[in-house]
């Protein structure tokens, strides 16, 4: 197959994205990783896409009207069969997060409950889209929170982003570039049978283009080979990854931390069943138990390296406080947030607490969100990067609840 140069890579702004016949559908977007003098601090982003419930995720076994509002979907206390593991005699997580305990017990490990933000919308594809952005009710914010987050790291080749997602995801929607895509073992021009053609030829275009087009391809390129060229161990520790997607994921990331190639800012999209309008405590089972088994896993496998990484799981809304009649739970406010590292200030709920009552809840339905997700997010990011101007358009965050 000849090479047609008008089927060439295309860059917008600072971003490079493989298409074309033959390439790669998925979007290939990349800061140098060959970062010399990068810092050691990394975060890492789990974002849990479905609306996943924090009730059932960080449980109040302590306040009897849960158990009143959700009926036959409600997880047994403490002490009993599938009970929840019991963090401070009133909330308990989830007993597929019984790996987690440990870093729990060694407080490394902490929950933020009742998240959110009531400008928030009960559509999935708005509340994403608002959480991702970070400006709630706004549509028009043309970049994300984490694009704006590695815009501010100092040095032009300092900073990567990766993405374990199919496509470009909301929150680094913008001109930083970022490394997309769901397996690192592949990423490379995969024309079907003139992958050595395409990569010489590509290289050989650019390397005459002496605009920034120019150079930020070739970057792509030394990239693309640092990765491959980056040490793959088994995962150390006798940490043992699930099979699912988060669990590849979160093996990657580690390989990445653990390769030390400047690696910053870590996205992974989680999918699953968190839309739980219907068979609630099944689906909670299944993706809790992979959630857990991966997090743990990343946790063993980094050993010491995971003083400098700070993991968040978040969502884009909570759900509400009573059960359907689905055995499930419909679209709502507030959530949980799970937070873990080596800075985590950790074995606490915190947050402040709404209560369960009717009073309590937000349009009768929903749990109160008292912790605005920016607040939260800007505390991480001050933490792991010294960030201290506001990540948000047109919000000035709070100094956060003291997770880290």
């Amino acid at each position: 197959m000849v090479f047609d140069p008008s089927r060439r890579v295309f860059l917008q702004g600072a971003s490079l994205a493989a298409i074309g016949v033959g390439l790669a559908p998925t979007s290939l977007l990349t800061r140098t990783a060959h970062a010399a003098g990068a810092g050691p601090k990394v975060l890492v982003k789990l974002f849990l896409r479905g609306g996943c419930d924090g009730l059932n995720f960080c449980v109040p076994h302590g306040e009897g009207r849960y158990y009143t509002l959700r009926g036959a979907i409600a997880l047994p206390r403490p002490g009993s069969a599938g009970g929840v593991v019991d963090l401070d005699g009133h909330f308990g997580m989830h007993p597929e997060f019984a790996p987690l305990e440990p870093w729990w017990r060694d407080g490394r490990l902490a929950f933020v409950h009742a998240v959110g933000n009531p400008n928030l919308t009960r559509s999935h594809f708005d509340a994403q889209d608002y959480m991702e952005s970070g400006t709630p009710g706004d549509k028009s914010t043309p970049t994300g929170w984490l694009d704006r987050t590695i815009a501010r790291l100092p040095g032009a080749d300092v900073t990567q982003a990766v993405s374990f997602s199919s496509q470009m995801v909301r929150s680094f929607l913008g001109p930083e570039p970022v490394l997309v895509g769901q397996n690192l073992a592949t990423f490379s021009l995969r024309a079907r049978n003139w992958q050595a053609e395409a990569d010489a030829l590509l290289r050989q275009m650019y390397a005459a283009d002496s605009t920034r087009v120019g150079t930020v391809t070739l970057e792509t390129f030394e990239a693309v080979d640092t990765l491959q060229r980056a040490p793959s161990p088994p995962p150390a520790n006798g940490a043992t990854y699930p099979t699912q997607s988060v669990g590849s994921s979160l093996r990657q990331a580690a390989r990445l931390i653990k390769a030390g190639i400047g690696t910053r800012c870590i996205y992974v999209n989680v999918t699953g069943g968190f839309d739980t309008h219907s068979s609630q405590l099944t689906n909670n089972t299944n993706d809790f138990r992979a959630i857990g088994q991966a997090l743990a896993a990343f946790a063993t496998d980094l050993g010491g390296l995971l003083d400098d990484v700070v993991v968040m799981v978040t969502t884009e809304f909570g759900r509400t406080a009573a059960v359907n009649g689905a055995a499930g739970t419909d679209h709502g406010t507030g959530y949980a947030m799970l937070v873990m590292g080596g800075g985590v200030r950790g074995g606490r709920v915190l947050g402040r607490w709404p209560g369960l009552e009717a009073s309590q809840l937000r349009d009768n339905r929903d749990l109160a969100a008292t912790t605005d997700f920016r607040d939260v997010f800007q505390e991480l990011a001050r933490a792991q990067f010294g960030i201290s101007e506001s990540l948000f358009p047109g919000y000035t965050p709070g100094p956060g609840v003291g997770v880290v």
